[in-house]
């Protein structure tokens, strides 16, 4: 089998790094293209979705923003949007009437049904190549990479007080 230019750049150890970098952004990227594509919904929308299902009760905002790893202000619009679309409805929080908590709809609901009936699919497509070593494997290094997703974000706080003092 022919070698990509990915596999033939990787086999130069200045570049590795650069690539394993760039293809986060790629692979995502490509991800977005292809999910947006052909599904009902945009990437992030339905990962709002898929998010709100690892809660026992109705998330709020703040709650779906953390575990997402964006701001209150993006959930807030995916989460407008998709009210607008019918498969989420946005209510004040019974703890907290300043919150608004993200309920599903029954139009959610059935998505989430079909989605799950769909999921093993997508998986196998897209792991089709891991074995299911090479696949414990890339969880842990994943892992590790939002360890230093982390550390960046250090880095970067840390350079911007460093050029406002």
């Amino acid at each position: 089998m022919k070698k990509s230019s990915y596999e033939l750049l990787g086999q130069d150890p200045k570049w590795v790094k650069k690539l394993l970098f760039a293809g986060v952004f790629i692979q995502e990227n490509k991800l977005h293209a292809i999910f947006d594509r052909y599904n009902e919904m945009t990437s992030k929308q339905w990962l709002l979705m898929a998010t709100m299902t690892s809660f026992t009760d109705a998330p709020d905002l703040s709650m779906l923003a953390k575990v997402m790893g964006c701001s209150r202000q993006n959930v807030k619009k995916l989460a407008l949007s998709l009210e607008k679309q019918g498969y989420v409805i946005l209510e004040k929080s019974p703890k907290d009437a300043r919150s608004l908590c993200v309920v599903m709809s029954k139009q959610g609901l059935r998505f989430r049904k079909d989605m799950e009936e769909l999921t093993d699919e997508v998986y196998q497509a897209l792991f089709s190549e891991f074995s299911n070593e090479e696949i414990t494997q890339y969880y842990q290094l994943s892992i590790k990479l939002m360890h230093g997703i982390d550390h960046l974000e250090v880095f970067f706080k840390n350079r911007q007080k460093g050029a406002e003092g």
